[in-house]
């Protein structure tokens, strides 16, 4: 009996040949797709639909070598050869796991997969998009080399997502990406936390070196569910495909990884037996981990010691206690696929980095060597350049803001103050100059009418940020400083740190007034920026000595009387939580300002800035009343 021929070629590469063929053959309305959607690299929409699509990266190297003498090691003039040598010989030792240039897909990580739940949701079959003649071979090898190296496969699933072309500034090349929007409205999104950016920037006052690790392809590492495998599938006019590892763009896909990696760094969980037995000897026994030792109640046991996880949404598919020694690795996080770390000596270092290697090997985590420094006295992490000195903003990063011109409609305006919120720790006065651009409406952008104060807080905020101060790291250790400020409009605080008679910044904070608010003394405003110092860094300065310059006596009076009404027994209540110590200052040169280091603009400049930018809408007529200090020292003069 003669069996049928199959339909189609044999591999999935000869197959995807096939169907570039057939496409080439007929016309683009023979093909019945949807119109094609472009999208132009650098552009305004490109940069709201980012997070919703997935971004495939040019595959030029499929099997990068990595050359471990090629990794950026030390710094020229301040280590030795031997002490390179010594930190290069442990790269060496662990050089498994580290990639070179190129996009190849790494091996896939030990005891983690991503699924993908939908609930209820009926699959959504979109149509595949148009491609011009000249861009479909680009399309084409791209997806060749998916194939070939086994990150997508051929799917027959009920969902579709189209795929979107996005073109380079040179007009010829392009970036090929997955239009998930539809999918992830229907994903349900994990509770999985990712760090707080703030968080991972303290903790760096006693280093001396540094060291950041990139891992290689991260997203590429994680398998998927067969589940997640047919919500992630995608059309274009070659044919139906889906994703064997998990892509950028799918929804709860960074926050699979962020777990992943937390349970690498702090050894939350152990891998499965069956997967254990698979980690290499050496790794196993700098752990003091036994495989031997585990018998088939381990799940039992997880179940009586630990909380279920729920198994829908988690990354992993058991959830094994971890021994005791395997507890925090360097005891960092890190943010997503980006780990930073410092040490106060080289040795230290050395130290640090063969641990984490070790816990990247147990559960299989590729590093990208081009992409990583070891033993540097700064790094760039997270858009922020750590060094023993302490924080700076990324130089690359204020220099596109300088050159940005005024944006001209509303959201563009608001894309500026949120690229600027993420480094508003460095600009001291930033709510009260931003107050003007906050206050913007879209008719007035496009018009261009009255926008001669928002321009000129624009070019403001784009030089502050260009010089942005030196921020100390926080030390426990030490006593911290609070420096209220307040104006019209805004309360604001500058948190600080003594360092040889001089104090010098720690983070600027602040917020604007609101209605109410905007009618208090200056000196309840001060209370208001004081508060507001307390709040958003209560973890770092909780149990410190925090000593408060301010100009009035209002911080004095709610500490100690006992007539207080209102909302001062209310501010009273909060500070008396508080290990605080007032100090009350003059306007004279020889007094605070002398002690001020070069991050701290002196707060009589500060006023002399934000007045040349008050609208008149915003200026408040305060009733005539005694004024606010007055009464507080008469009532102090009572109660004492």
């Amino acid at each position: 009996m003669d069996l049928p021929s199959c339909a189609w070629p044999s591999t999935p590469v000869r197959r995807l040949e096939e169907e570039y063929a057939r496409c080439m053959r007929i016309s683009q309305e023979d093909l019945d797709l949807e119109l094609a959607i472009y999208l132009q690299e650098g552009s305004e929409l490109l940069s709201q639909l980012r997070d919703e699509l997935a971004m495939l990266p040019e595959l030029k190297d499929l099997s990068p070598e990595c050359d471990i003498s090629k990794a950026d090691v030390g710094d020229p003039d301040r280590t030795t050869a031997a002490e390179e040598e010594k930190l290069r010989s442990i790269l060496t030792y662990h050089r498994k796991i580290f990639w070179g240039d190129g996009n190849a897909a790494p091996a896939p990580a030990r005891g983690v997969v991503c699924d993908l739940d939908v609930g209820d949701a009926k699959p959504v079959a979109q149509r595949p998009r148009s491609i011009a003649p000249h861009i479909m071979l680009k399309v084409y090898e791209l997806l060749k080399k998916l194939l070939e190296t086994e990150l997508i496969e051929f799917s027959v699933s009920a969902w579709a997502s189209p795929i979107v072309i996005v073109l380079k500034e040179n007009g010829v090349d392009i970036r090929m990406c997955i239009d998930y929007r539809v999918v992830n409205g229907f994903i349900q999104l994990s509770t999985y936390p990712l760090p707080l950016i703030d968080d991972l920037l303290i903790g760096f006052e006693s280093a001396m070196w540094f060291m950041s690790l990139d891992m290689a392809s991260g997203f590429w590492a994680i398998r998927m569910t067969e589940r997640a495998k047919l919500i992630s599938a995608f059309v274009c006019p070659f044919g139906h495909f889906q994703w064997v590892r998990m892509p950028f763009g799918l929804k709860n896909a960074h926050l699979v990884y962020q777990a992943v990696i937390n349970n690498c760094l702090w050894g939350f969980v152990r891998l499965p037996a069956e997967e254990e037995k698979l980690v290499e000897q050496d790794v196993l026994e700098f752990l003091g981990l036994d495989p031997s030792e585990r018998d088939e109640s381990d799940r039992e046991k997880a179940e009586r010691r630990v909380p279920i996880l729920t198994y829908k949404i988690t990354a992993f598919k058991r959830d094994i206690p971890a021994p005791s020694q395997m507890g925090p690795g360097i005891g960092r996080s890190s943010y997503i696929d980006d780990i930073a770390h410092g040490a106060p000596t080289w040795d230290q270092l050395c130290e640090d980095l063969n641990a984490l290697l070790f816990r990247l090997r147990y559960w299989n985590i590729s590093v990208s060597l081009p992409k990583s420094e070891f033993g540097k006295l700064s790094i760039l992490y997270i858009s922020h350049e750590i060094s023993a000195e302490g924080l700076r903003a990324t130089p690359k990063i204020a220099k596109g803001v300088q050159d940005l011109p005024f944006p001209k409609t509303l959201k563009g305006v608001q894309s500026f103050l949120g690229s600027l919120n993420y480094y508003h720790k460095f600009i001291e006065d930033f709510p009260g100059v931003a107050a003007v651009l906050y206050e913007l409406t879209d008719e007035q952008v496009r018009a261009g009418r009255d926008l001669s104060k928002a321009k000129e807080a624009f070019e403001i905020l784009k030089r502050k940020i260009v010089s942005t101060p030196l921020l100390r790291h926080p030390d426990r250790t030490k006593p911290f400083v609070i420096i209220p400020h307040a104006n019209q409009w805004a309360a604001c605080a500058v948190l600080g740190q003594e360092y040889d008679g001089v104090i010098h910044p720690v983070r600027f904070t602040g917020r604007v007034l609101n209605d109410a608010e905007l009618r208090y003394h200056v000196a309840e405003k001060e209370v208001v920026a004081v508060m507001r110092v307390l709040d958003v860094f209560r973890a770092l300065v909780q149990n410190c000595l925090v000593k408060i310059f301010t100009r009035h006596s209002v911080l004095s009076w709610l500490l100690k009387s006992k007539t207080a009404d209102g909302r001062c027994v209310r501010w009273g209540v909060i500070l008396s939580h508080w290990n605080l110590e007032v100090h009350k200052i003059q306007r004279d040169e020889g007094g605070l300002p002398a002690i001020l280091g070069a991050g701290i603009t002196p707060r009589d400049h500060l006023d002399e800035i934000v007045e040349s930018l008050i609208l008149a809408k915003v200026r408040v007529k305060a009733p005539p009343v005694i004024s606010m200090e007055i009464r507080w020292k008469q009532t102090l003069l009572v109660t004492s």
